[in-house]
C-alpha cells in the first residue's frame, strides 16, 4: 500500500480520484488547494504526489518546481486537461516523473502510480554542481549539492547587500550568463513560501524593455529563495551620480522617461517596486552610443518583507534593517502603512531631484533623522541644492507635487508624471541648438 497525496481543486473529481485509488488498495489523501498542499507536503512523507496543473494562488506547475528545487524527489504524475505537447514538456522538465491528461482511464492511472513506485526504488543520485574550480563561490550561499547549481554554472559573486547575494552564473540552456540573486532569509513558513511564489510569479511575468527580465525562481534545499535574472553589465545611476556631481536637463530626462515608463507599466499590471533608487537603476549600453536604463529589482522589497514577516525574531529585528531606503521612503512608507502606486511616484520624486542636484532632497546624519524629515520637513529646494544652477520652473513643480506628504496631493498615477516629464524633455530639446537646428531641417 502506497501513501498517496492529490492535489485537485475540483473537489468532486479529487473524491472519484480517492476512491479509484482506495480500491487500488492505497492509501489516500486529497487537498483542494494549492497552499495547503504544499503545506501536507512539506510536514510528511508521501509515497507518491498527483498534481492538477490549475490550481488558485499555487498552481501544480508551482509546486513542482518548488520540491525539486528544494531537493524533494517524491514521484510526481500530473493529471491535468491540458494537453499541448508543449505543456507536457514544461510539466516533465520541471520534475514530473509522468504526465496523465483529463478524461483519464481508472485502469491507466492506477498503472502508471504503479509504475511511479517501482521508479522510487531507485532513487536519484544527489545533484552535481557545474562547473570547476568554482567551489568558493557556492560556499557563500550553501549552493553545493543543489538542484540549482546542477543546473546553473555559478562563476562569481557580482553583489552582496543585506538581503541577498547575487551571482553571476552561466545558464547552459538559454546559452548565455544570467543573475542569480538568492535571498538570505529566515526560515520560511509553507504559508510563506506560496506566498513568495506568487510574488515571483508575477514579477516574472514583466515585459518591458526597461525591467530586467526575471527567468526563473525557486527555494533551495537550505530554504532561500532565489531568482534567476538577466544579466545586465553597465554603471548603476548611482554611479554615473557620483561621477558627474549631476545630470544635464536633457541627459538625466533620457534617463527617466524609460524608467517611468517602466513603472507605469509595472503599476498597470498591479506591482509597486517599493525601493527606487539610483542603485537599483543600471545603464546598459545601447545603440548609437546611448544607454539604455534598466531597473532592477521589482518586487523584491514585497518578497523580502514577506520572509522578515514570517518568523518572530526576524520581526523584532525588522526595525534595525528598514524595507526600503530612507533616502527614497514615502511617509506612508515610513509609518508602514498600506502602499499604492503614489508610495513609488514619492520615491521617483526623490529620484529625479538627485539626478539634477546630486543630493538627496532629505539628508541627515542618520537613517532615522532622514525618515523623521520625510515625515515633518519640507524637502529641500532646488536652490539649496545647487545655487549657481538655473532649472526650469516645470521641473520644480513637478518634484514639489511628486513629493507632497499627502498622497492625495500627489500625482495620482505615473502616466500623469510621465506626460509632464516627456513634455520637459521636447521643451529642452527644442530650447538647445540641435532643436533649433531640426526646427530649420539642416538635420533630420
Amino acid at each position: 500500500m502506497a501513501d498517496i497525496l492529490y492535489l485537485d481543486d475540483d473537489e468532486e473529481l479529487a473524491e472519484a480520484v480517492k476512491l479509484v485509488l482506495v480500491n487500488d488498495g492505497h492509501k489516500v489523501s486529497t487537498v483542494n488547494s494549492g497552499p495547503t498542499g504544499w503545506t501536507h507536503i512539506k510536514s510528511q512523507p508521501f509515497d507518491v504526489v498527483i498534481l492538477d496543473w490549475e490550481m488558485p494562488d499555487l498552481n501544480g506547475i508551482d509546486i513542482l518546481k518548488l520540491m525539486r528545487t528544494s531537493g524533494d524527489s517524491t514521484p510526481v504524475i500530473m493529471m491535468t486537461s491540458r494537453s499541448s505537447t508543449e505543456d507536457k514538456v514544461l510539466g516533465l522538465d520541471c520534475g514530473a516523473n509522468d504526465y496523465l491528461t483529463k478524461p483519464f482511464v481508472p485502469q491507466e492511472l492506477c498503472a502508471r502510480v504503479r509504475a511511479a513506485l517501482r521508479s522510487k526504488a531507485s532513487p536519484a543520485p544527489a545533484p552535481k554542481a557545474l562547473g570547476s574550480n568554482n567551489v568558493a563561490v557556492l560556499n557563500r550561499a550553501k549552493l553545493a549539492g543543489t538542484a540549482v547549481a546542477a543546473h546553473l554554472e555559478f562563476v562569481e559573486l557580482i553583489g552582496e547587500g543585506g538581503f541577498a547575494l547575487v551571482f553571476k552564473a552561466r545558464h547552459p540552456q538559454l546559452e548565455k550568463f544570467v543573475a542569480v540573486k538568492m535571498l538570505l532569509p529566515s526560515e520560511l513558513s509553507a504559508d510563506m513560501v506560496s506566498r513568495f511564489v506568487r510574488e515571483a510569479r508575477i514579477v516574472s511575468n514583466l515585459d518591458h524593455p526597461n525591467i530586467v527580465a526575471v527567468h526563473d525562481f525557486g527555494i533551495t534545499e537550505n530554504k532561500q529563495p532565489y531568482m534567476v535574472m538577466e544579466l545586465v553589465e553597465g554603471p548603476s545611476l548611482y554611479k554615473v551620480i557620483q561621477d558627474k556631481d549631476f545630470l544635464s536637463l536633457k541627459e538625466g530626462l533620457t534617463i527617466l522617461l524609460p524608467v517611468a515608463s517602466a513603472l507605469c507599466y509595472a503599476h498597470d499590471q498591479g506591482i509597486l517596486h517599493r525601493d527606487i533608487k539610483p542603485e537599483n537603476i543600471v545603464l546598459k549600453e545601447g545603440p548609437d552610443e546611448g544607454v539604455v536604463p534598466k531597473v532592477l529589482d521589482f518586487g523584491l522589497a514585497k518578497v523580502i518583507e514577506l520572509d522578515l514577516n514570517s518568523s518572530k525574531e526576524a520581526r523584532l529585528t525588522q526595525g534595525q534593517q528598514m524595507l526600503g531606503s530612507p533616502p527614497y521612503m514615502s511617509p506612508e512608507q515610513v509609518r508602514g502603512k498600506p502602499l499604492d502606486e503614489r508610495s513609488d511616484i514619492y520615491s521617483f520624486g526623490c529620484l529625479v531631484f538627485e539626478v539634477f542636484t546630486g543630493f538627496t532632497p532629505f539628508v541627515g546624519d542618520t537613517p532615522m533623522e532622514i525618515t523623521l524629515k520625510h515625515l515633518e520637513e519640507a524637502p529641500l529646494s532646488f536652490k539649496e541644492a545647487q545655487p549657481t544652477v538655473k532649472y526650469p520652473a516645470e521641473l520644480e513643480q513637478l518634484v514639489a507635487r511628486a513629493l507632497q506628504k499627502d498622497p492625495v496631493k500627489r500625482y495620482q498615477t505615473m502616466h500623469e508624471l510621465c506626460d509632464e516629464l516627456g513634455k520637459l524633455l521636447a521643451k529642452s530639446s527644442d530650447n538647445s541648438i540641435w532643436g533649433k537646428l531640426r526646427k530649420i531641417k539642416i538635420f533630420g
